[in-house]
């Protein structure tokens, strides 16, 4: 996410935020774990030489006989990859242009419906590309609403697709959850909708779901997509389930709805989650790179079918962290929660620079998250380490 900010700045306006808020954790230290997350099983996959670890998006795929295949972009080679899961043998590439007829200036995220029926996001375009295996162009769609001003941003998302924040197909139109990538305007509130949604046979998109004002209203300084970015689960009923990084609740809505319900969805160790404390029109970029450290805040939310249960990722803060301190430091805690959003349990498995979080997926052998290892010799392989749901001995 980090690497995109500088393109972000051009289409900026800073806002001056005056107000600040703490969002208390009330379950703190209240809350009884039954479960944890064990460590069961590592898979490495043999990259070839073109091909580093940590890809920005990824997608597990089932053909027609029921062969799962794990893909990735590889922006060096400007390609998806697709690999068979379960035995780590390459099966197929599929190659885009940059320039000409079937050219996608810049690809971030892509939702494959089938081999040859994928729908790429070009970035700087903010459009939705339908393509095929070959990856010739076959039908685009903009998600701008056809907004031709230059302050289209400030009321149609942007969007940091990764594997944690996919396209998702749902009642078969295809679901992207974009940002606001800094603080909102309490004027725009009401107005601005992160959520696209595409409906590929009429060709057209409709945006839902607005920021909660608990959380972002009232020119909150919230001067960072650390703090902007929700996150999206479906839950068995089909309806949107949110994690917002600043709050300890989990948001649901139907499709359609303007509203919201809230659930506790937060972790045993949380702390208050503060605003930044900071009036200047363009807070310093050392005041929110310490405050990002030192908070504690949630991140994606996935649904797993095989267990029926949720996982919530949150990365905790640093105690005391200033300038020196990194985001590699901080640790990340996974949260368990039923299909009720009852707690189940949590477990602190390392920290950012040993785990690849934004490289999380769900399979019936249990959470597989990329592991970053220090060995030098492991850069040839991509490494997934699978954690299973085990209960807590009394």
């Amino acid at each position: 996410m980090f690497s995109r900010l500088c393109i972000l700045v051009l289409f900026i306006v800073f806002l001056g935020c005056t107000n600040t808020i703490g969002i208390k954790n009330e379950q703190k230290g209240k809350l009884t774990a039954t479960y944890y997350l064990a460590e069961s099983e590592v898979k490495r996959i043999l990259l070839d030489y073109e091909t580093a670890p940590k890809p920005p998006y990824m997608q597990m795929v089932e053909d027609n006989d029921g062969k799962r295949i794990l893909t990735f972009f590889n922006p060096h080679k400007y390609s998806i990859y697709a690999y068979d899961y379960d035995n780590g043998n390459l099966l197929r590439t599929i190659e885009y242009e940059k320039e000409g007829p079937d050219g996608i200036l810049r690809l971030e995220g892509y939702y494959i419906k089938t081999m040859d029926s994928i729908y790429v996001h070009s970035y700087p375009m903010v459009e939705l590309i339908l393509t095929d295996s070959l990856g010739n162009v076959k039908k685009k769609i903009s998600l701008r609403e056809n907004r031709t001003d230059r302050e289209w941003y400030l009321y149609r998302p942007q969007y940091f697709f990764s594997t944690v924040n996919p396209i998702i197909e749902l009642n078969n139109k295809l679901i992207l959850t974009g940002i606001k990538p800094f603080s909102i305007a309490d004027s725009l509130i009401d107005v601005f909708r992160f959520t696209s949604c595409v409906d590929w046979g009429l060709n057209n998109v409709e945006f839902f779901n607005t920021y909660p004002k608990k959380l972002y209203g009232s020119d909150v300084n919230w001067q960072d997509p650390m703090y902007m970015q929700p996150y999206t689960a479906i839950s068995p009923l089909g309806e949107r389930v949110f994690s917002f990084p600043v709050s300890h609740n989990i948001y649901i809505t139907n499709d359609d709805a303007e509203s919201y319900r809230t659930v506790y969805g937060g972790s045993n160790v949380a702390e208050t989650i503060s605003s930044i404390d900071d009036g200047r029109a363009r807070t310093p970029n050392e005041v929110i790179h310490a405050h990002i450290l030192g908070q504690d805040l949630y991140a994606s939310i996935l649904y797993d079918p095989y267990r029926h249960i949720y996982y919530r990722f949150m990365l905790k803060g640093i105690p005391g962290a200033t300038t020196e301190n990194f985001y590699g430091e901080k640790p990340i805690v996974v949260i368990m929660m039923d299909e009720q959003f009852n707690y189940l349990g949590e477990t602190l498995i390392g920290n950012v620079e040993q785990w690849n979080w934004e490289n999380t997926f769900v399979t019936r052998e249990g959470l597989n998250i990329e592991y970053i290892s220090v060995d030098e010799h492991d850069e040839d392989y991509m490494t997934l380490k699978i954690f299973t749901v085990e209960e807590i001995d009394r």
